[in-house]
């Protein structure tokens, strides 16, 4: 008999405690809504007497009872801006976000408190936040217009400047300089890698840098020790990725590896692997191979695009010329774009620069048109911007179009991740530093 009414006294007990469980909630919940009453009332009270101090501590008492009262968030921003104090302005607009994650106006606030200091990175790092939670609005875009065209001037001191490259997924990129017709290598940190005593000089990748001194071609370690030395002499030697650096032995150019073993010494000339394919050139005609010396594509190109240290893929891509036009390419060969008269490296996983029909366009790495043939002259993207040309001076627009820095340049080239982009002004070479990266 006990057997089967226990079952129920489980049933009543459960019950019972549910009971006990809601009523504590109603309770907890009734307690708070008097509490949150009176922090209201009483902030109100010290409103009417312009007590702003204490006012704001009652309202921040009432939201920390119900964090979710957007209303309640708001008053206390203005009242911190009344107040003069930014720290805790900047707070409460957090604080008022939490409250509700749609709303742009704090988002806004906060920016336009940063722009106010020059703090453009964290503006554009708030906006970018609006831009994911809120609505888009015209407020957000001209807050970002406007940070995204600020940017600082700084001294070149170097003589000549080949061009950023990153190794891989590096956050540090190097470009090779020269000094007083020495050359060495610039960090993306601003800051000499290695000291500019060489009379050629690659970029450091795989721990090795390709250097000419004294008429000999040999690799380097970063901290400047003789590492890798060719067992013939050479006339060129490239960077050294994927597992091999090019080689030019008499007038024949190849490959060498980590053991200084030579490879394919039979193209008219050899580019520098990235992605694991190369540009190389035989019987008048180029092709690209992978690192295993297979073909990726025919000996059919009259050009491929390539940049000053030869790569043609650093992004993945590669440009090929046929038949007096420029056709995109991925990685295995396939021919993924309409022709083009001219076009420009891939600078980012951004679009690049192509022309048609005599003016500038966009196309991205998919082989997609994203902006008209519009402009006299282009560079491609990155960090969002892109340089361009108008009645012979250059600037930058995004990629909707809109000019973020206005054409007073002589020249402009594609910027770097650390937002360093070489320009040149009034004859004089220069950096551009967009003040968000600095």
């Amino acid at each position: 008999m006990m057997n089967n009414v226990m079952p129920y006294i489980i049933l009543l007990v459960m019950v019972g405690m549910l009971v006990i469980g809601w009523k504590n909630i109603v309770d907890y919940n009734k307690k708070v809504e008097v509490e949150y009453k009176q922090h209201i009332e009483a902030a109100q009270a010290f409103m009417e007497k312009e007590v702003y101090i204490d006012a704001v501590s009652e309202y921040e008492a009432a939201l920390r009872l119900v964090p979710e009262d957007y209303e309640v968030a708001v008053q206390i921003v203005s009242l911190y801006k009344e107040l003069n104090m930014e720290n805790n302005y900047i707070a409460a607009c957090e604080n008022a976000i939490k409250a509700d994650v749609t709303k742009p106006e704090p988002y806004l606030w906060i920016a336009d408190s940063y722009i106010d200091s020059n703090d453009f990175g964290r503006a554009y790092d708030i906006l970018q936040d609006a831009i994911a939670n809120t609505e888009s609005s015209d407020e957000i875009s001209k807050r970002l217009i406007k940070i995204m065209g600020s940017y600082n001037i700084a001294t070149c001191k170097v003589d000549e400047f080949k061009g950023w490259v990153y190794e891989d997924d590096s956050s540090t990129g190097y470009a090779a300089v020269a000094i007083d017709g020495a050359y060495g290598l610039l960090s993306t940190e601003n800051t000499i890698k290695t000291e500019c005593i060489y009379e050629d000089i690659g970029l450091l990748m795989s721990e090795l840098i390709p250097v000419r001194n004294n008429g000999e071609y040999y690799y380097i370690t970063e901290e400047g020790y003789r590492k890798l030395v060719p067992e013939h002499p050479v006339s060129y030697l490239g960077t050294f990725h994927d597992n091999y650096g090019a080689i030019k032995i008499g007038d024949q150019y190849g490959y060498i590896d980590r053991s200084a073993e030579e490879h394919h010494v039979e193209y008219e000339y050899a580019g520098s692997f990235y992605n694991n394919i190369a540009a190389v050139r035989k019987n008048g005609k180029w092709g690209v191979i992978n690192n295993s010396f297979g073909e990726v594509t025919d000996f059919v190109f009259d050009d491929i695009l390539m940049d000053e240290y030869g790569f043609c893929s650093v992004y993945g891509v590669f440009w090929a010329k046929r038949d007096g036009q420029y056709f995109l390419y991925n990685a295995q060969g396939d021919c993924i774009s309409e022709g083009y008269d001219e076009v420009r490296l891939f600078a980012s996983d951004q679009p690049a620069a192509v022309k048609k029909n005599g003016k500038w366009g966009f196309v991205s790495k998919e082989g997609e048109m994203v902006i008209e043939p519009t402009y006299e002259d282009a560079d491609s993207f990155s960090l969002g911007y892109a340089p361009y040309c108008e009645n012979g001076k250059w600037g930058c627009i995004n990629e909707n179009g809109v000019t973020l820095i206005q054409p007073e340049f002589d020249e402009i080239k594609p910027f770097s991740k650390n937002g360093y982009a070489p320009v040149i002004q009034e004859g004089v070479q220069r950096f551009m530093v967009i003040t968000i990266y600095e």
